[in-house]
């Protein structure tokens, strides 16, 4: 049974995904990084969070733009890190495929952020896995995935299965570097978490 809290929770993070991933962006366009601590409420709950963003100008990379983020909880904070690679050539005709990766970005690393500070969104660590497998479908990265696709699927106007497939094809090294992971077992643990969870993400398609 799905709680009004947690489909109420899950319009807070969309909301701070928008206001952070648009301050990211100017940023980005004025080619300054970009620091500023964030708080997020919900309920009687808060989670206090430093962001830093780096842009770095790539001129020989074969394709427009990366994105890496991580979230390191340091006392009673969290810092979100954010970097990206860009190739300038390739800009401004590849901005609308960044700001769409920027997005997703964000709210993959705000649901890291919930479940360590949210208890509508917290959930066990599970074991440690050696596999990139076994790190795409373990307990916390399954809902920050799929959650961080569906807001890139909603801006780009595409079904959050061609988003994950363009997803796959985006980190192909990394399947090339861990011949066996199962893309095929991958997606269908992520399809059947958003199904499962649909009535609380509402904007699954």
């Amino acid at each position: 049974m799905i709680k009004l809290k947690e489909i109420l929770l899950e319009g807070v993070m969309d909301t701070w995904t928008n206001a952070i991933t648009k301050e990211i962006v100017a940023a980005f366009k004025s080619k300054k990084n970009y620091d500023k601590p964030y708080t997020i409420q919900f309920d009687d709950e808060e989670a206090d969070i430093d962001l830093s963003v780096e842009f770095l100008e790539r001129p020989n990379l074969d394709y427009s733009h990366s994105i890496e983020g991580e979230v390191d909880p340091k006392g009673d904070d969290d810092h979100l890190s954010i970097s990206i690679s860009y190739n300038p050539s390739m800009f401004p005709r590849a901005m609308n495929d960044l700001v769409a990766e920027i997005f997703e970005t964000v709210r993959h690393e705000l649901e890291h952020v919930g479940q360590n500070n949210f208890y509508q969104l917290f959930v066990v660590h599970g074991d440690v896995h050696n596999s990139y497998e076994g790190y795409l479908t373990s307990n916390r990265e399954v809902p920050a995935y799929v959650k961080g696709f569906i807001t890139r699927a909603k801006k780009k106007k595409q079904s959050l299965e061609q988003v994950m497939d363009n997803w796959r094809q985006e980190n192909k090294l990394n399947f090339d570097a861990d011949p066996d992971a199962d893309w095929n077992k991958i997606k269908n643990v992520w399809l059947n978490w958003a199904k499962a969870n649909k009535d609380k993400l509402r904007k699954y398609d």
